[in-house]
């Protein structure tokens, strides 16, 4: 992240760092960026997209989203003929693996989470029934929740991370039999 300098009570930026978080902007999946530090507000957008307004961030950090209105969720559930669901999660190392079966990965990095906010139903279980916009969790980055489409029609096999992991660009965060399969 750029050094950003206190000079007699102004903040001030280089160019340089300015080029660097317009790199980063490039590079990620985001639309917008928003930089506050003291009196310094910067504020990028990509391909003009208007920016939206944020509530303030809360001054001390948050060890859970408070609340992130859930998505609805196309998600039906499972057949009655469908087999006995494997365990919710494995730990690292122990992933399961099955011919046919498809990663949903992290578009970015950042905290996932199961649930629209802490003490809420997850919005996908291992042997639930989703479609490709069904919502499977969120990533925090930056006290921005980013929602996690599912991509594929399918069967949940396996959840790959916990609550409140740290996930990386396309890592595993779920297994799902996709339909048909």
């Amino acid at each position: 992240m750029p050094n950003i300098k206190d000079k007699g009570g102004q903040m001030s930026i280089t160019a340089d760092e300015i080029s660097r978080i317009l790199a980063l902007l490039e590079k990620s999946s985001f639309d917008e960026i928003r930089v506050d530090e003291g009196d310094l507000h910067i504020a990028l957008s990509r391909n003009g997209v208007a920016l939206t307004e944020a509530a303030p961030a809360p001054s001390a950090p948050a060890a859970q989203p408070a609340a992130v209105p859930a998505a609805p969720s196309a998600a039906a559930p499972a057949s009655s003929e469908a087999a006995p669901p494997p365990p919710a999660s494995a730990p690292a190392g122990e992933v399961q693996t099955e011919a046919g079966l498809v990663e949903i990965k992290a578009p970015i990095v950042g905290i996932f989470y199961i649930a629209p906010e802490p003490g809420a139903e997850p919005f996908v279980t291992a042997g639930q029934t989703i479609d490709a916009e069904a919502t499977v969790g969120i990533i925090e980055v930056m006290k921005v929740f980013n929602t996690v489409p599912a991509g594929v029609s399918g069967t949940v096999v396996q959840r790959l991370v916990e609550n409140g992991d740290f996930v990386e660009f396309g890592q595993p965060i779920f297994l799902v039999r996709p339909d048909g399969a």
